[in-house]
């Protein structure tokens, strides 16, 4: 059936919703029936998604089988349900990234793309009966009004929020930009109240260090938001007033996010020209993604690293690094997520994702389903280690600070637990209090960052017996930037 007759068959499905739902209304439950305004919007809306959708999925679907689900979904639920009947729509288009979500997971979903949002830049979670602060982020309201890691939140507002979830906490602190939100702390047992006004909040997708005596620069990247380019512009930038142009760019277990922000960030490494080619339903809205930057070749030797989940936009930089030869790829074989979605809000508030085309690297070679093979490939090595591997506890002399063993067996404890990213020393610093700080909010005891006698316990009654996987592909970066061979 061709869209010029949807319209037509839109009116016969909408009827039809509507008489089931006038039928049940006689029934125990009464079931409002939509007024004619609101029908016409939702028939209109409806008629637009199943236009859009069969136009524009990348794998072919038609108009009748929409409309089918839609008018399926009002007579299984017995009344017409704006929202399942897109979402019964969405899970007739079967390649496995479409989505249909509520609007809390829309919100959610939007913020991970953006990496923005109004709040005070704090992350929450429950410890035993409280809610503290797990971490701040820099320069965000919270740091600059004073909010300090492992305060416990006592009240928003005056509000005590004793029994409330993170998330109610969360909703609570939540508001529009430059709106006051006083929060109620406990700071090592003293109480205290910070005014802090909502803001603008971006979450660094990135994290870096200079390596090897300042040889190499590494750079992790956790997701493409489209906050990337200013958090990694200034990155760069302090490698280059340092001399650093060996560059280690790792993307490894990086899911993707926005398309564009990996064009972005193609901008800084590779020569201008072709970095994907965009493949829709329709071959004549096929088009090139160029990028203009007067670049005749890379500023930098680059080492991309990859593994098997490294998908979507990563898959696409990774294929114009290849291709375009601006780097050399070592790891793994990515993903294979080589399509593209596109995004809307529903008048519900609702929102839907569907594939509308598939992109391919510069030499037009296919990524979906296939992948991106790197230059060299480097598997890490899985270890695995037990308690007997670590320091034994022992518990006396606990208060002292210079009880080598005993620090060892706890910086290994802490280690294994993920709370100490440090090399295990047996020297009680200021990076292994934080350790311990972390651990006993984790463990909903006192947070003091000391060694009592019920954090030695707690780190006791754990039983280690854990993997741990030794980064070959890391060192064969940075072996390969520096004499040009990976062994």
């Amino acid at each position: 059936m061709k869209n010029k007759n949807i319209k037509p068959l839109l009116s016969f499905v909408i009827a039809a919703i509507l008489a089931v739902s006038c039928f049940v209304g006689v029934c125990a439950e009464e079931v409002v029936k939509p007024s004619a305004y609101q029908a016409a919007l939702m028939k209109n809306s409806i008629a637009n998604i199943c236009i859009q959708m069969a136009d524009n999925y990348y794998y072919g679907v038609s108009d009748e089988d929409l409309l089918y689900r839609a008018l399926c979904s009002a007579i299984d639920n017995g009344k017409f349900d704006f929202d399942l009947a897109v979402e019964r729509m969405v899970d007739l288009l079967d390649d496995g990234y479409n989505e249909f979500y509520t609007p809390e997971r829309f919100e959610t979903f939007y913020t991970d793309i953006t990496g923005e949002f109004y709040g005070i830049g704090v992350q929450i979670m429950l410890s035993g009966d409280h809610v503290v602060v797990a971490s701040v982020f820099p320069d965000s309201p919270a740091e600059k009004c004073g909010i300090m890691p492992y305060d416990v939140i006592v009240s928003v507002d005056g509000k005590d929020i004793a029994g409330l979830s993170v998330s109610d906490v969360a909703t609570l602190i939540k508001r529009e930009k430059g709106a006051k939100v006083v929060i109620g702390v406990l700071r090592n047992g003293t109480p205290m109240t910070i005014d802090c006004f909502c803001d603008e909040v971006s979450q660094s997708p990135i994290s870096y260090e200079i390596m090897e005596d300042g040889k190499i620069g590494y750079i992790y990247l956790s997701t493409f938001s489209l906050t990337l380019d200013e958090f990694i512009t200034p990155v760069l930038k302090e490698f280059e007033e340092k001399g650093i142009t060996n560059i280690i760019l790792d993307i490894r277990n990086n899911g993707g996010g926005e398309l564009n922000a990996a064009i972005d960030l193609a901008e800084h490494f590779i020569p201008e020209g072709t970095i994907a080619k965009f493949k829709y339903k329709n071959p004549d809205n096929n088009e090139d993604a160029v990028i203009s930057n007067n670049l005749k070749e890379s500023p930098y030797n680059m080492v991309l690293l990859v593994n098997g989940y490294s998908a979507s936009a990563s898959e696409l930089f990774a294929g114009a690094v290849k291709d375009r030869k601006a780097g050399v790829l070592i790891g793994t074989k990515t993903y294979g997520k080589g399509s593209m979605q596109s995004v809307f809000r529903l008048i519900s508030g609702c929102g839907v994702k569907y594939t509308v085309a598939e992109f391919h690297s510069p030499n037009d070679t296919r990524i979906h389903t296939v992948g991106v093979m790197p230059d060299f490939v480097v598997e890490n090595t899985v270890h695995k280690v037990t308690e007997a591997d670590m320091e034994p506890m022992v518990f006396n002399s606990i208060t002292d600070e210079n009880n080598e063993k005993l620090n060892l067996a706890v910086e290994q404890r802490l280690e294994a637990l993920g709370c100490f990213t440090g090399e295990p020393d047996a020297v009680f610093d200021s990076e292994t209090e934080e350790a311990v700080r972390y651990f006993q909010m984790l463990k909903s005891l006192e947070i003091t960052g000391e060694l009592d006698m019920y954090t030695l316990v707690a780190l006791n009654d754990i039983i280690y017996d854990y993997e741990y996987t030794e980064d070959n592909q890391l060192e064969a970066a940075k072996k390969y930037l520096l004499t040009g061979k990976t062994e």
